[in-house]
């Protein structure tokens, strides 16, 4: 489906957890001259206005970016994706995962990225620019996954955040995984995926599947599985079922009560600085 736009929801709770551990990955990535290839199958527009109707309109940044920076007493390990995003956020824009991945981007590395809703495969062909070493592709990004991997240039990752907005997406995403896993084994894989109360048994489903093919592979790989909730769980069944039903139109998606960052063959450290970052955060946006 095409409904989706990512200004409603730029700067959010589920951005924050989403942009620290792409940093991190990015800043991993770095930490070695030798080139890699980064793949971004959902890329979105890249950069989004916070002073868009549409952003204005749900608050989203208020309730977390913007109400993130109020906060002095920020963790050490935020310090790296708060100094890459605070550029943009000085001109009030948020930028999307393409332009903090193009903010760690060297002259040996590669960038692909995709995006198939037309309108925002326009505004990303702006944001890229015109680096030789950025690709832009308009064109479904599990297919994109699956045709250019394993990449050239093997060292590398892949950050893979569809809308959800289908209970099939959870399936199709994590036959993608297994599928592309198996030929690129040694690949950093990023899966951002939504804390919701009515799609409790396809998240579990979908985590449970990439994690076994995962650890059938190899036993040894590490996973790091990061959780930021900024609800209860529990008052939020109730709550979206009813409005499933009430919204017949569905122009009103059911709420987050959180999301998860899933990474496979996550890098040293990520776990244990980002659960420390998850807890902080909930603190932070609990309501």
């Amino acid at each position: 489906m095409l409904s989706y736009q990512h200004v409603f929801h730029a700067g959010n709770h589920a951005d924050i957890l989403k942009h620290y551990v792409l940093s991190f990955v990015l800043n991993s990535l770095n930490k070695k001259e030798k080139a890699w290839t980064f793949i971004d199958t959902h890329s979105g527009s890249g950069l989004y206005d916070l002073y868009d109707n549409r952003s204005r309109k749900t608050q989203e940044a208020e309730k977390g970016i913007l109400k993130l920076l109020e906060n002095k007493a920020q963790p050490q390990e935020l310090e790296l994706y708060l100094n890459t995003i605070k550029p943009y956020l000085e001109k009030n824009f948020y930028p999307g995962s393409p332009l903090i991945e193009k903010a760690f981007l060297r002259q040996q590395d590669f960038l692909f990225l995709s995006e198939l809703h037309p309108a925002e495969y326009q505004n990303l062909l702006q944001a890229a620019g015109k680096e030789k070493n950025i690709k832009v592709k308009n064109q479904n990004g599990f297919n994109l996954l699956k045709e250019i991997t394993p990449p050239v240039t093997k060292r590398g990752a892949v950050l893979i955040d569809p809308s959800y907005e289908e209970a099939s997406d959870y399936e199709i995403l994590s036959q993608t995984v297994n599928a592309v896993f198996k030929k690129w084994t040694n690949g950093i894989f990023m899966i951002w995926y939504p804390l919701l109360a009515h799609r409790k048994t396809e998240i579990e489903e979908m985590l449970n599947s990439i994690k076994e093919n995962v650890y059938k592979i190899n036993k040894n790989t590490e996973i790091a599985d990061l959780q930021l909730c900024v609800a209860d769980k529990d008052s939020h069944i109730e709550k979206d079922l009813q409005s499933i039903l009430d919204d017949k139109d569905k122009k009103n998606p059911p709420r987050l009560y959180g999301s998860g960052m899933l990474v496979i063959n996550s890098p040293w450290h990520l776990k244990e600085e980002g659960q420390k970052v998850c807890e902080y955060l909930s603190g932070l946006f609990y309501r």
